[in-house]
C-alpha cells in the first residue's frame, strides 16, 4: 500500500485566508434573521460533498515509476491508499474545466463538484483504460462503543462517456463501488477489520443504453476505537477503454437505534410477542430540510433454516405476534433500524439513507404444546406423503 498526501502550504494557506473573508463578507451582508444562530451542521466529515471552491485541494505525491500528465489534487480532509499504480483522482470540475470557475456540466449529484477517479490511458495508447483500485480515506474522532452511519454517492462507467448513455463494456466487466469504514481506525483498506458493502452497476443497464446513473451505498459500525477511519473506493479489476467513475456526497451521522423485546409464548400456545422501538439520535433530525423517518426490520433465525429470514421490514416501531411453526426449540430475533426520506417528501439532497447495526439476538425457547390428559393418537392407516426437497417450515 502507498499513500500520498502532499500539502503546497502557501497556496493552501491563502485559499484558506480568502475563504475566511468571503465568509466574514456573507455574514455582514446577509445577517440571520432575528438575530438566531443557524443550527450546528451534523457532519463529522471533512469535505463530504468535495467541493472546490469551498474545499481546498492539495497535489498528492506521484510515484517516481508512474506518468500522468498531471499531479493528482485530493480534497483538504482526506487521503489516497492504491494498489500497483495509481490512477488520475481529481476534482471532476478542475479537472474538466482546469479550475473551479468554468461552467461546464460535470458529472456530480450535490452542489457543482465530484471527486473523479480515471483510468490512466483512459482512450488512448494500444492498451486503454488501466486497471486500478483506489480509496480516498479520512480518520474520524468518535466515541467508542457508539454506532455510526456512513452513507455515500457512486457513479462508475465501464466502457462508456458521460455524455453519452452507451457502454460497451463486456459482460463479466465491471468497476466496483466499495464504501467502507474501519471501526479500529486502522488506515489500511485490505485489512480484515474493514467493513464493506460493494455495487457493481454499470451507469447503464445491460442493454447498454438504460441509464442506471447514481447509486447509493451505506452501512453503520459500532466504533472500537477513540477513532474510526471511513474509504470511498473504485475497484476496476479489468482493463477496457473509457473506465472512469465519480464519488459524491459522502456523510457521516451518529446512527440511528433500536429496541426490540420478545415476550416468550403462554401455556398453550407458540405466539412469541414481538416490540420494537427506537431513535433517530443526535445527529439526523439536525439535517437541515430532513424529512427522514425511523423505519425497521426484524427477523429471526431457526437452527432447521439455518438462515436468518424476514419477519416484518420496512415498518415503523410496533409490535407483532409470530407464531412458531416448531415448538420444543428455540427462535432467535433481531432488529436493524434505518433512517430515510420517504419518495415524495422533499427533504435533503441527495436522499441519504444512514442504517444502523442489527441489535444482538434474543433467545426465545418455546415449548411443546401440552397433551391433554387421555389424549392419544393411533394411527390406523399409512400414509403416504410427497418429499419436498429443501423445504423448512420453522
Amino acid at each position: 500500500m502507498k499513500r500520498a498526501g502532499v500539502y503546497n502550504g502557501a497556496a493552501l494557506l491563502f485559499v484558506f485566508v480568502l475563504a475566511l473573508l468571503g465568509q466574514a463578507a456573507l455574514a455582514q451582508s446577509a445577517p440571520v434573521s432575528g438575530g438566531t444562530v443557524p443550527p450546528a451542521t451534523p457532519e463529522r466529515l471533512i469535505a463530504g460533498d468535495f467541493e472546490c471552491k469551498t474545499t481546498s485541494y492539495h497535489d498528492g505525491a506521484v510515484p517516481d515509476d508512474l506518468y500522468i500528465h498531471r499531479p493528482n489534487h485530493i480534497p483538504n480532509g482526506w487521503e489516497i491508499t492504491y494498489t500497483d499504480k495509481t490512477p488520475v483522482i481529481d476534482s471532476a470540475r478542475i479537472y474538466i474545466e482546469g479550475s473551479c470557475d468554468g461552467s461546464a456540466h460535470v458529472e456530480r449529484i450535490s452542489g457543482e463538484d465530484s471527486v473523479l477517479m480515471q483510468a490512466r490511458d483512459i482512450e488512448w495508447t494500444s492498451a486503454p483504460g488501466k486497471p486500478f483500485d483506489a480509496s480516498l480515506y479520512q480518520q474520524v474522532d468518535v466515541v467508542s462503543g457508539t454506532t455510526y452511519s456512513l452513507s455515500g454517492w457512486f457513479l462508475t462507467l465501464c466502457g462508456g462517456s458521460n455524455t453519452q448513455p452507451r457502454s460497451d463494456c463486456p459482460d463479466g466487466y465491471y468497476m466496483a463501488k466499495l464504501l467502507g469504514i474501519d471501526p479500529t481506525g486502522g488506515i489500511d483498506p485490505q485489512a480484515a477489520t474493514v467493513q464493506w458493502v460493494e455495487n457493481r452497476r454499470n451507469f447503464v443497464g445491460p442493454d447498454g443504453v438504460t441509464r442506471i446513473g447514481w447509486q447509493n451505498l451505506r452501512l453503520g459500525v459500532t466504533a472500537q476505537a477513540p477513532s474510526i477511519t471511513v474509504f470511498a473506493r473504485i475497484n476496476s479489476p479489468f482493463q477496457w477503454h473509457g473506465n472512469h467513475s465519480f464519488i459524491d456526497a459522502l456523510s457521516l451521522v451518529q446512527a440511528p437505534t433500536a429496541t426490540l423485546t420478545a415476550t416468550p409464548p403462554l401455556t398453550g400456545s407458540t405466539a412469541i410477542t414481538l416490540t420494537w422501538d427506537g431513535s433517530l439520535g443526535p445527529d439526523i433530525p439536525l439535517i437541515p430540510s430532513s424529512t427522514h423517518v425511523l423505519l425497521f426490520d426484524v427477523q429471526y433465525w431457526h437452527d432447521a433454516n439455518q438462515r436468518w429470514r424476514d419477519v416484518v421490514s420496512d415498518v415503523g416501531a410496533g409490535s407483532f405476534s409470530f407464531n412458531a411453526a416448531c415448538p420444543g426449540s428455540v427462535y432467535r430475533f433481531r432488529v436493524q433500524p434505518r433512517a430515510e426520506q420517504p419518495e415524495g417528501s422533499h427533504g435533503a439532497s441527495p436522499n441519504q439513507r444512514y442504517p444502523g447495526v442489527w441489535s444482538a439476538p434474543l433467545d426465545i425457547y418455546v415449548p411443546l404444546l401440552p397433551v391433554a390428559p387421555g389424549e392419544s393418537f393411533t394411527p390406523t392407516e399409512q400414509l403416504f406423503l410427497p418429499v419436498i426437497a429443501a423445504q423448512r417450515t420453522c
